[in-house]
């Protein structure tokens, strides 16, 4: 197919660097040379290249603060969405002419784009590409997650239906529109990439037809912080969001734009800095703001929703928040949930991830008559075997609950704190301790186990745990595991072959699997945005779900709940221990499990 690949500059509605102007974002375009035609659009923070050595984490070897009883309301918390966030420019832009096209060299200059678009372009659709605010070629501040950065892109939506303008440069004012647009469009792509789909989505734009995220954050305090602790990704304990907007700040690259932007870049440093209030990890208006379910009302893009369920970088729960809500208000929706961790599976053999994203994009932007839109809303690989895929009419798959049989009685404690494991913070060795706190009868958790499971057994759904506890320091980190016991061939997440070309996922023979998790500081037993004091050494009940997670249990193995502290691999390590002690017939663990434990 003949194509060709352009470049403007879409003028956004805010002005994030202050200069008075509005922002212009770099946008690139591959479409077919001729005839008009629906596009997908992908907004790639990281295309243009990222600042590698400004990823400086957190130190995590510290204390979870201690606080006296707060007042926070809701109300201090809630973002006002009806407060609009475009501006006025002092300096408006007059057009100073048109152009019909602005051709640019194929792909220069960017990162991170997937071979499905190469794809897409040759089923007829046109393939959009912006890094946004702040990067490499654009105006503005990179202000991740926000209010102005998810207007920015809901601008080149706005653009390719005709509503606002772009320009051929950033100085010269040619205008040039997207005649060749039919005006419906998809957005799509995986990670922060899907979490803009989310974002945009949530806007209600018109022209926006569909979504398909990968791996996208819905609500981004759940992706670095937990029920009023700092906990990002698995494995990236100190990350945070303002690390993240530095590192995609890529206007760094230029010199000379840098010299006269980075004054206001460190501003918006500073800023973040304080809203993201890592000493509390309360939920506030800040995290609010990029809460993207809380515009679930606004949405009317259908969504096509892909989701590893060995994720741990973007949690399952990111999607069925997003998937659950949209069907409850009537949204077209579906939700695939793949064995893998944050991969793309378009070569992964026999999910035909593929097929469907072609049928998908072919109903909702070119209205073909194909009937994917009628097929089972839930698509869930197998974990015993993942070339078994089952569709279901709903989430969860089981709507039936069984409690985890825990015949225990009187106190019992755990340590939350590092020194009663194998954990070493000068050679962590995070593997070592899981192994320990599955496997083991060590000092630093309670282990409840089920009896073998007289048959496979399927969970699926949300975990709810409730238990009563008292605390010998003001403050403690609880956490919470269900983990399948028993040797078995165990898929892991990760490719066996290439992502980008053909692969299965590795199998790794282990005696347990981590089915999910949770965690809670104990502050935050009510809400997660208000700090309840607590006397030393009285009880107090806890209330705490894990992550959603579908999952089938082998015939044989044993079911392990675990209560424990810190989580090497996800929480801050305390330096101060703290004994919990729990009443354990107290413990109270409802799991969606078929057919219960007997």
């Amino acid at each position: 197919m003949e194509y060709i690949f352009e470049q403007v500059w879409v003028e956004t509605p805010v002005d994030t660097d202050h200069d008075g102007m509005l922002d212009l974002i770099r946008v690139l375009i591959k479409r077919p040379k001729s005839g008009k035609v629906p596009a997908v659009f992908v907004a790639n923070p990281y295309m243009m290249h990222c600042n590698e050595d400004w990823y400086d984490l957190y130190d995590v070897h510290k204390d979870v603060q201690a606080f006296p009883q707060q007042s926070i309301t809701k109300a201090d918390i809630t973002f006002d969405f009806s407060v609009s966030r475009t501006v006025q420019p002092q300096k408006p832009r007059q057009t100073a002419g048109f152009a019909k096209t602005n051709i640019t060299p194929d792909y220069t200059d960017i990162e991170c784009i997937s071979p499905l678009y190469d794809h897409l372009l040759e089923r007829g659709y046109a393939s959009v590409f912006s890094a946004g605010l702040g990067t490499r070629g654009s105006q503005g501040i990179t202000l991740s997650g926000s209010r102005e950065e998810i207007l920015a892109f809901r601008s080149v939506i706005d653009w390719l239906n005709g509503r606002c303008r772009a320009f051929t440069n950033l100085t010269d004012n040619i205008e040039i529109r997207a005649d060749w647009c039919t005006g419906k469009v998809a957005m799509s792509a995986r990670s922060y990439l899907g979490t803009m789909c989310i974002g945009v989505g949530a806007t209600g734009v018109k022209g926006l037809e569909t979504i398909i995220p990968e791996a996208g954050i819905s609500n981004w305090y759940e992706y670095y912080r937990m029920h009023g602790l700092n906990l990002p990704a698995l494995g990236w304990q100190g990350d945070d969001i303002d690390i993240l907007a530095k590192y995609c700040f890529s206007r760094t690259y230029d010199p000379e734009d840098l010299k006269q932007i980075k004054p206001e870049f460190e501003k918006s440093q500073t800023w973040f800095k304080r809203h993201i209030d890592r000493e509390s990890a309360n939920y506030n208006r800040f995290w609010d703001e990029r809460n993207y379910l809380n515009q679930l009302d606004s949405f009317k893009a259908s969504a096509l929703i892909i989701q590893g369920l060995n994720d741990w970088n973007v949690k399952p729960k990111q999607a069925v928040d997003l998937f659950t809500g949209l069907q409850a208000r009537g949204i077209e929706s579906k939700l695939y949930l793949h064995r893998g961790a944050h991969i793309y599976t378009y070569f992964l053999e026999g999910a035909h991830t593929v097929e469907l994203i072609d049928r998908w994009l072919d109903h909702y932007l070119k209205g073909a008559d194909n009937g994917v839109e009628k097929e089972d809303a839930v698509i869930i690989e197998n974990n015993l075997d993942q070339k078994v895929w089952e569709t279901f009419r709903q989430w969860p798959v089981i709507e039936s609950r069984a409690a985890f049989p825990i015949d225990a009685e009187g106190e019992a404690s755990f340590t939350d704190g590092w020194k009663n494991s194998c954990f070493d913070p000068q050679d962590p060795k995070p593997q070592a301790w899981l192994d320990e706190l599955v496997l083991s009868d060590s000092a630093n958790k309670l282990r409840f186990l089920s009896e073998p499971l007289p048959e496979n057994r399927r969970i699926s759904g949300t975990i709810k745990l409730t238990f009563e506890a008292k605390l010998d320091q003001p403050t403690a980190i609880l956490s919470a595991m269900l983990a399948d016991l028993g040797e078995d061939d165990r898929l892991n997440g990760e490719a066996d072959g290439d992502e980008y070309s053909h692969y299965e996922f590795k199998k790794v023979h282990a005696p347990y699997g981590v089915i999910t998790r949770g965690w809670m500081n104990a502050q935050n037993r009510e809400n997660d945005y208000c700090k309840q004091e607590l006397k030393i050494n009285a009880y107090y009940t806890y209330t705490l779900d894990l992550i959603p997670m579908d999952y089938m249990v082998r015939k044989g193995h044993r079911l392990a709940l675990i209560l424990y502290g810190m989580d090497a691999q996800c929480t801050q390590i305390p330096l101060t221990e703290c004994t919990v002690t729990v009443k354990q017939d107290s413990i109270h663990c409802m799991v969606p499990i078929e057919k219960g434990f007997r």
